[in-house]
């Protein structure tokens, strides 16, 4: 769970949602913080098909992803439930 009060900027309140691919809990996480992990998913040359991923605050799975969002670099990325 983020906390929007602790972030170094100001933030627009608009967010992504999120899910847990192990234990399907939702959550929301702040566009600027989604933008910031999509960023160094760039830097780090991995494919626009990759999510930002976000660890899972209450079963610290490392992998949440994004349930609809697209990304700055124009990836439609859906969560398909297996």
């Amino acid at each position: 769970m983020f906390d929007f009060n602790s972030f170094p900027f100001q933030l627009s309140g608009k967010t992504v949602d999120y899910i847990c691919p192990k234990c399907k809990y939702k959550f929301e996480a702040p566009i600027e913080a989604v933008h910031e992990f999509e960023e160094d998913d760039i830097f780090n040359g991995l494919p626009e098909s990759t999510p930002p991923y976000i660890i899972c605050a209450k079963c610290n799975y490392q992998k949440c992803v994004p349930i609809d969002y697209i990304s700055t670099r124009g990836y439609h990325h859906i969560y398909k439930d297996n």
